[in-house]
């Protein structure tokens, strides 16, 4: 065993079968040296031998018999030269071809060209074979609008949002982390849609172009010599990076082109067209319909040539439009002409509805100075206003006559309510007319402060002026009325009244009225607020026969406000401003799907012209701004252009107070708020007006009055602890009355008064003092003094109606009934 381990190998040329490796070798070294290819020669030789001998197998298995020939045919020889040379011929021609890109066997498989790629033609084969019940599915209705991008979910928004706003301990790592998932993310996406397209290209191999084909096929044969024969490796490898060099260009058109619309909805389509307009089968759809590759372009136009027996009546037009629209994705507008050598019918996008006119407006804004508002205010009639532009543009202008003689304004707050009123005083005092003024809000009418012939009374603490204001404007009116009526006058120049901010005008008149009945002590008195039909009543009535008118301005027009006293038919012509449906339904009387869009703007009104709602805007002043355009003035800036066009409106324009017959009533010291009062310089807490010793009713307090003091000769039940320390202040009672502040005030009837007075050198008469105090009693707010004991037993002290007088401009004359009487007005 030793030894046989130890003695070296045999030769190969001494081992078994050594001899037919070395002729099989030597075999095929001298096959390769002649056959042309080498090795590869002497290997495809082997595989045709080969595939000759299955051949012969497979015949043999089929029963069939190879055709015997006759030995030492003539023939034999040269049908064998034949035969291969066919068989070279066929191989060579498999090369080309397989070299070449085309397909191996068999006719081409897509629309495929030797530089571009194609689309299968198995999906243009589809239609003639295709039968009538897949036609019967309709095609899926394709939008041709992109559709939006869904919205991210309630919960991804609410992450983002922390997220970003996160500041808290590790949020920089957190930061960093969600970076970087969203950059794993990405490229995962990237990568994802990379193969799902690099699959998509590969499946469709049949669809590359001829060139790319050829290409990828001259690569896998050097990669297969490459790996296969050493000899070759270097070769080899250089036809593959060639090949790979110039498959590069070819990349962006390997990949498949998608059917074009007229390949997926043509042969269908056709299918029922064809048996609509009565066609042979055998008819080429390309003379009949012309679809375009893509439906969805803005220019596509879908073309149907007619036979000359559709008679295009309107039945058939619309059967096939109904067609071309359930088949076809998109809205098809057709257009069939039957002049010419063809008739044809032309279908093309339905344009889209034309979206509705925007509603007409106003303009935004309205500029006094524009040439045509001057002269249209130039041009106004004597009743006329000039109210704004609409919404045509036009200017609105309306009577302030008749039925129209008094207006009522029901703007919400901020919609141009003192714009309104101070654009409408500048036409009246255009036209010479008086203003009343009654503004609780202290702001609208405050332009018009210092103009002649402007009555304001603004102070919401001193309700009562503003009672005696209308009671006053109502006397006028019944004056007036009752001087035509008689004929004793024919006409008035125009009284206007501005009753600003009336819902808290009523609350301020109801609270004065409330004192007034307490003061009285008459509990049968009804809680109602007798002014609205006492005064304003008596205006709204008879005011358009005497040209007197009110323009009363409400935050909202209800009628339960106002005493039980309905308002709202006594002003026919209404306009509103920032208003709401049901107070548009409420007071308009229409109903709410009538109103006009509210748009709350300052001065965008909108009134009713038989039962026709429409919308103007008021004029307003305007500046020249930094930029050179015009602005909107600033509230303090129209305050102060108002006011100084007021003036010489009022210098230009000839006025007179004929029709008043009296002044206006004086308004009360402005009252000093309670918390105020005390820091008024020179104003202590007995001389103030407002304090208990101030002037309540003929220029003196309760106490000093009279009232709770005791009279004469009574015992001291009756004296106030106020009564220790009441004095007078200096020339409170009048020129000639007691100056001592300890000195008790003496009660005096109205007979001992009368005779006092005239001693004194005032010519009063017992019985116009108790004319005045009659007229008191029956609700006439002249101010007389309130005494001590009711009916005949009431009493006075003399400083009370020496005081009472003085104020009312009596200097010791003669003063007639009928004068008193105008007093009383006052």
């Amino acid at each position: 065993m030793t030894a046989a381990l130890a003695a070296p190998p045999p030769e190969p040329d001494a081992q078994e079968g050594g001899w037919l490796a070395d002729a099989f070798t030597l075999l095929w070294d001298a096959a390769a040296s002649v056959l042309p290819g080498g090795d590869l020669g002497v290997l495809g030789l082997l595989l045709f031998l080969g595939w000759m001998g299955d051949q012969a197998s497979k015949r043999k298995k089929a029963g069939g018999t190879a055709k015997t020939r006759k030995p030492g045919s003539w023939k034999a020889p040269f049908l064998a030269v034949w035969s291969l040379l066919t068989f070279l011929a066929r191989t060579v021609r498999a090369v080309a071809r397989f070299y070449g890109g085309r397909e191996l066997r068999g006719p081409a498989r897509s629309t495929a060209t030797t530089w571009s790629a194609g689309t299968r033609l198995s999906d243009t084969t589809v239609a003639p074979v295709a039968s009538m019940a897949s036609v019967a599915f309709v095609p899926p209705k394709v939008s041709l609008i992109k559709q939006p991008r869904r919205a991210p979910s309630l919960w991804a928004r609410k992450a983002a949002t922390w997220l970003n706003t996160y500041r808290g301990r590790g949020a920089r790592w957190l930061d960093r982390a969600v970076r970087a998932v969203l950059w794993a993310a990405r490229i995962t996406g990237k990568v994802w849609r990379a193969g799902r397209a690099t699959a998509r290209t590969l499946r469709n191999w049949g669809c590359w172009p001829y060139a790319a084909r050829a290409l990828t096929r001259v690569i896998v044969t050097a990669l297969v010599v490459f790996s296969v024969v050493p000899a070759w490796d270097v070769w080899a490898l250089l036809v593959a990076v060639l090949a790979t060099a110039a498959l590069g260009p070819l990349l962006p058109k390997m990949v498949p082109t998608e059917p074009g619309d007229d390949v997926v909805y043509g042969p269908k389509l056709w299918i029922v067209l064809r048996e609509d307009l009565d066609l042979p089968d055998d008819e080429p759809r390309q003379n009949w319909l012309q679809l375009p590759k893509r439906l969805g372009d803005e220019g596509a136009r879908i073309v149907v040539r007619l036979p000359w027996t559709f008679r295009g009546s309107d039945l058939e037009k619309e059967s096939m439009t109904s067609l071309i629209n359930s088949r076809l994705p998109g809205e098809w507008a057709g257009r069939f002409t039957f002049r010419g050598e063809h008739p044809t019918a032309v279908y093309t996008h339905k344009p889209p509805p034309k979206p509705p006119a925007p509603a007409p407006a106003p303009p935004k804004a309205v500029d006094i100075e524009e040439p045509r508002i001057q002269e249209a205010l130039a041009n106004l009639g004597p009743d006329e206003f000039l109210l704004g532009v609409d919404e045509k543009n036009e200017l609105v202008i309306r009577e302030m006559t008749g039925n129209n003689a008094h207006w009522a304004y029901s703007v919400g707050s901020g919609g141009g309510k003192s714009t309104t009123l101070q654009w409408l005083a500048v036409q009246m005092l255009m036209k010479g007319g008086i203003i009343v003024g009654v503004d609780p809000k202290l702001i609208s009418l405050a332009p018009l402060e210092g103009i002649p012939g402007v009555y304001l009374y603004q102070d919401p603490q001193n309700g009562q002026d503003m009672r005696e204001a209308i009671y006053w404007v109502a006397d006028v009116v019944m004056a007036r009325f009752y001087e035509i009526k008689q004929g004793t006058q024919k006409g008035f120049p125009p009284l206007y009244m501005f009753l600003e901010e009336s819902n808290e005008l009523a609350g301020i008149l109801r609270n004065v009225w409330n004192k007034i009945r307490v003061k009285k002590g008459d509990d049968k008195d009804p809680a109602a607020d007798p002014i609205w039909e006492e005064a304003v009543g008596k205006i709204l009535r008879f005011g358009r026969a005497a040209n007197v008118h009110i323009l009363a301005v409400f935050q909202d027009f209800k009628d339960n406000e106002f005493s039980g006293q309905s308002l709202r038919p006594l002003f026919p012509f209404k306009v509103l401003g920032s208003y709401d449906p049901h107070q548009w339904e409420r007071i308009t009387g229409m109903p709410k799907n009538t109103a006009p869009p509210n748009v709350r703007k300052a001065g965008l009104m909108v009134t009713v012209t038989n039962g026709v709602p429409f919308s103007y805007q008021t004029p307003y002043l305007f500046l020249d701004g930094e930029d050179g355009e015009r602005r909107p003035a600033t509230e303090e800036e129209a305050k102060d252009l108002y006011n100084k066009l007021y003036q010489q409106l009022r210098s230009t324009h000839a006025w007179n107070h004929h029709g008043l017959y009296s002044e206006p009533p004086e308004h009360s010291p402005e009252g000093i708020p309670k918390l105020l009062q005390g820091r008024v310089e020179g104003l202590s807490r007995d001389a103030g007006p407002n304090t208990p010793n101030g002037a309540s009713e003929g220029g003196l307090s309760d106490e000093t009055a009279g009232r709770g003091v005791t009279p004469e000769g009574d015992v001291t039940p009756g004296v106030t602890p106020q009564r220790d320390r009441l004095r007078l202040i200096p020339g409170q009672a009048g020129g000639e009355g007691s100056q001592d502040p300890l000195a008790a005030p003496v009660l005096l009837s109205v007979a001992e008064i009368a005779r006092e007075m005239q001693a004194r050198g005032y010519d009063i008469e017992a019985g116009l003092i108790r004319t005045h105090k009659s007229r008191r009693d029956k609700g006439v707010n002249n101010g007389f003094p309130t005494g001590i004991g009711e009916g005949r037993d009431e009493k006075f002290t003399l400083d009370q109606l020496v005081t009472y007088y003085e104020q009312r401009g009596v200097k010791k004359r003669e003063e007639s009934e009928n004068e008193a009487e105008q007093g009383d007005a006052v």
